[in-house]
């Protein structure tokens, strides 16, 4: 019984001992991948030189690479010297120096920037972003240099980066122009419709005037509506908005208050619309669509009087309305004379003389 116990006592202290054992080499294996797993500590620039005289194993890099390094990093010429550290982090991928060669682009585009050098500012931002894709510095400077030197394709390239990354309404509104220019209305919309809501009247003018053009094109007649509101609003009865004619503006005008009219109709306020289409008729006595939809209008407020007046008025312009306007006037006309169309000729000529 003794010798079981003595034997079983030792099997224990083996198997506690192995298990120790196992355990102190396991940590130590953990220990030496953690070791390797640790990601190399900068290199101090000023202790390079000395540093490269090692074994390149040791510090990361030879002194040939230093040099080489060295070179490109001290060209004066800021171009050349973004070129001699890209070439350099391409030929030397596992470089340690890689690291001072990408943070040295920071003040090179800085500087470009100060210098308003835009054409290598443009192209020396979009080497770094081949390299750092994401840096907000470099996106911002490749947009805007490419957008000033009218590169448009790639502003628009590196703004959706930039705007995507960093929204703001400067980005917004260059992003706006950039698509402008390159004929992509509906890019245009998104962007220009991001700066609107952010601005004044007068700064919101140029893209309120092409987002009424580009709704009521495709008969958004409520969103063409909004921004000629805004448009108009943003100048006085007396001014004349910059880049217009008088009778340009004129024309403007009331072709804006057409599009608020009929926005108005289409939503049964036909006070207001009443309102907005005699506007119109203020600044173009020969609106046809004005003269049907105040004949409609009135013909629901039942003005049957005024509202023949209207059509008669809409028809005698002989243009796009008139035959809407003829179909109208009869219907109406007939109501109030007994299914009879007698008379209808002194209607259209008493609206022809008030039109003179």
């Amino acid at each position: 019984m003794n010798r079981l116990s003595v034997l079983c006592s030792l099997i224990v202290f083996v198997l506690l001992l192995g298990l120790v054992s196992s355990r102190s080499f396991a940590l130590q294996q953990e220990e030496k991948k953690q070791e390797e797993q640790k990601e190399p500590e900068a290199v101090d620039i000023e202790d390079a030189a000395k540093q490269a005289t090692k074994p390149g194993t040791e510090v990361g890099y030879t002194k040939e690479e230093y040099d080489e390094f060295q070179k490109a990093y001290n060209n004066p010429d800021l171009k050349l010297r973004a070129d001699g550290l890209a070439q350099f982090v391409k030929v030397h991928a596992n470089s340690k120096l890689n690291e001072h060669a990408l943070a040295a682009f920071a003040p090179i585009i800085t500087k470009l920037y100060e210098q308003k050098d835009m054409a290598n500012l443009g192209t020396v931002a979009e080497t770094f972003l081949q390299m750092k894709p994401d840096d907000i510095l470099a996106l911002g400077s490749a947009t805007e240099a490419f957008h000033v030197n009218k590169d448009y394709a790639k502003a628009v390239r590196y703004g959706e980066s930039l705007y995507a990354k960093k929204p703001s309404l400067q980005v917004a509104q260059l992003l706006a122009h950039s698509y402008g220019e390159l004929k992509n209305d509906a890019k245009f919309a998104s962007y220009a419709e991001k700066c609107v809501p952010e601005m004044s009247a007068k700064d919101a003018f140029p893209y309120s005037v092409k987002l009424s053009y580009y709704y009521a094109e495709r008969k958004d007649i409520g969103r063409a509506a909004q921004h000629c509101q805004k448009m108009i609003s943003a100048f006085s009865e007396g001014e004349v908005a910059p880049g217009y004619s008088a009778e340009r503006w004129t024309q403007e005008r009331a072709r804006s208050y057409s599009i608020m009219g009929r926005n108005y109709y289409e939503k049964k306020q036909f006070a207001n619309a009443v309102a907005a289409y005699n506007n119109s008729l203020k600044y173009f006595r020969q609106n046809d669509e004005a003269y049907y939809y105040l004949g409609m209008c009135y013909w629901h407020a039942n003005d049957a009087v005024t509202a023949l007046k209207c059509f008669a008025k809409a028809y005698n312009l002989n243009k796009p309305y008139s035959k809407t306007a003829r179909s109208s006037l009869e219907t109406l006309y007939k109501q109030l004379h007994n299914g009879s169309l007698e008379g209808i000729d002194t209607v259209l000529r008493s609206a022809s003389a008030e039109m003179k």
